[in-house]
């Protein structure tokens, strides 16, 4: 397992880690365990709820993150991150929202850094299933449509029929999430019947991408008028 919170954090305040965290810390470097530093989002799957990390640390036996759902010394979780297989693990030790966990079997870091996986495919994030209403802006135009997955490279999309001849690859697109009109910049890549995908300018931080995910499914967005009626945005 990796050590724990330091004796400091990165502004100097002493973060209480204890005498426990610290012979963790102490065991691990004694072990002379292969680590990593990496800034990944996780998929954590909870006993009764989903939630979402940003993986700080690897090893072959354990990583340590920061989670959006206060973690329970001892609970069993399941984590998914960039290039691994689903990995089981248990919580050792918990410092506010950051936690260290041990995986139940060890595993190869080394997918984690890799642009491609065993078959070749590209190596993505994990990605989220939602269903929301959203609102996309489109070379000026207002459109609804719901989002289906989301992860913090890209999302996902579904709109009317009615309405596909509208999008293509290459297109520049707005993205609103409701509640409170989180606002996301992003590009068309690809587009397959009334489906397609977004690639955002810049990857979603930890924080906005737990706003989308926390925000309700049922949430009233009001309805853009069709394109033959819309606004234009801009001059």
């Amino acid at each position: 397992m990796l050590s724990g919170p330091d004796e400091e954090d990165e502004t100097g305040g002493d973060t209480g880690s204890g005498a426990a965290l610290r012979r963790l810390a102490d065991r691990d470097r004694r072990a002379g365990r292969r680590h990593a530093t990496v800034l990944l989002i996780g998929r954590v799957m909870h006993a009764d709820r989903g939630s979402i990390c940003l993986v700080h640390d690897i090893s072959t036996v354990g990583l340590k993150a920061r989670f959006t759902t206060l973690p329970a010394l001892g609970e069993t979780l399941e984590i998914k991150v960039r290039g691994m297989p689903l990995l089981r693990a248990t919580v050792r030790w918990v410092d506010g929202f950051h936690a260290g966990v041990d995986f139940d079997e060890p595993h190869v870091i080394d997918p984690v850094f890799a642009t491609r996986d065993a078959a070749g495919m590209i190596a993505r994030s994990p990605r989220f299933v939602v269903s929301a209403p959203v609102r996309l802006n489109v070379e000026g135009y207002w459109y609804a449509a719901r989002l289906v997955d989301i992860s913090t490279g890209g999302a996902k999309l579904e709109v009317a029929p009615s309405l596909c001849e509208h999008f293509s690859q290459g297109q520049a697109a707005q993205l609103v999430v409701d509640p409170g009109g989180l606002a996301i910049f992003a590009a068309i890549c690809w587009r397959r019947g009334n489906r397609f995908g977004l690639r955002f300018v810049a990857p979603l931080s930890l924080v906005t991408l737990s706003r989308v995910l926390e925000s309700n499914p049922d949430c009233q967005v009001p309805i853009p008028p069709p394109r033959g009626l819309a606004t234009t945005t801009g001059d």
